[in-house]
């Protein structure tokens, strides 16, 4: 939040944080701020809510050293993701901002490790699916604006590697 209100006061930030595959070999660190920077509020408060709603769960199951290794590691996969993503379809667009993979990594791994869980009124397992078909429907109709989408599906299927990870260690415990 603290770095989507400091885009928002200074715009001239975005070429510093965002990642832009045209410019990552003088900005290598973009492909970390990236998933730490929103440029639109609804992106940002969707990432909010997952991260809320399935990243505290996972935290009470884990610990929050798990939480932030599946953070980074989904934001970072997605990142590269979208690098290449970007470069196979010819994107032209500028700089990327988000978290989505990230905070869709967290959702994911809680599915799996509770896949049954209650959340929100549907089973974590269903929210996963519903995000991983939402997104595969906004990225088949329009590649080029939703560029992030393989990235926010990168982010899933890690999250959902990480959460069957955790239930498996889990179960050899018991």
């Amino acid at each position: 939040m603290i770095v989507f209100a400091a885009l928002s006061v200074s715009p001239d930030l975005a070429d510093l944080l965002l990642l832009n595959p045209s410019t990552l070999a003088e900005k290598p660190w973009s492909i970390l701020t990236v998933f730490f920077s929103h440029e639109l509020a609804i992106h940002l408060l969707l990432n909010v809510l997952l991260l809320y709603v399935f990243g505290t769960r996972l935290e009470k199951e884990t610990n929050p050293g798990v939480t932030l290794g599946v953070y980074i590691l989904c934001g970072l996969a997605g990142s590269v993701s979208a690098i290449l993503y970007s470069a196979a379809i010819g994107y032209q667009g500028g700089p990327m901002a988000g978290a989505s993979a990230s905070a869709f990594g967290i959702a994911a791994a809680y599915a799996a490790l509770r896949p049954d869980a209650v959340v929100l009124k549907s089973k974590a397992v269903h929210w996963v699916a519903a995000l991983f078909a939402v997104n595969a429907l906004l990225t088949a109709q329009n590649p080029q604006i939703s560029v992030g989408g393989p990235a926010h599906a990168v982010g899933l299927a890690l999250g959902l590697l990480f959460g069957y990870a955790l239930r498996r260690k889990s179960a050899a415990k018991e």
